[in-house]
């Protein structure tokens, strides 16, 4: 009983101690996946890219950035992802603190993400306080922000 005591006290000392960033509001788990209502409209902010451009959210959006998560892609179906991305959008809070997210593959890791040294590229979901439009976007890096989403939420 004592050993059990002991080991769960020092699981849960470890587990409190994990690193991660202090740039993120704090939350218990993720946004949940909520469907956009009908009487809500998505528009598209992202600028007509040519064949070799990829657009990413630029400096102008670091102010009002609400949310963001970066993981390994899960699924190649990027129209499912993308829109799940959105939906978690909807889904923070009382669905008026996010006004427009971003989602593509291969978008550069922040550094101290998590505990991480940053630099590394995974799927990334970002949400924002205020509507995006085509000038809050820069051109992506080369075969960085592949398949590039971007959706604002207007109830």
């Amino acid at each position: 009983m004592l050993a059990s005591t002991i080991l769960l006290t020092t699981l849960a000392a470890v587990a409190s101690a994990l690193p991660t960033s202090t740039n993120l509001v704090e939350r218990a788990g993720g946004p949940a996946i909520v469907p956009i209502p009908s009487t809500c409209t998505v528009t598209d902010p992202l600028p007509i890219p040519s064949a070799s451009e990829s657009y990413m959210p630029g400096p102008s959006t670091e102010d009002v950035v609400l949310y963001y998560a970066y993981y390994p892609s899960s699924s190649t179906n990027t129209t499912a992802l993308s829109e799940q991305c959105l939906q978690q959008c909807y889904g923070y809070g009382t669905h008026v603190e996010c006004a427009g997210a971003y989602w593509a593959e291969n978008v550069s890791v922040p550094a101290g993400y998590y505990g991480s040294p940053g630099g590394q590229l995974e799927t990334g979901c970002m949400f924002y306080t205020r509507a995006l439009d085509a000038t809050d976007f820069v051109v992506a890096p080369e075969g960085q922000a592949t398949t590039p989403f971007a959706g604002n939420i207007a109830c």
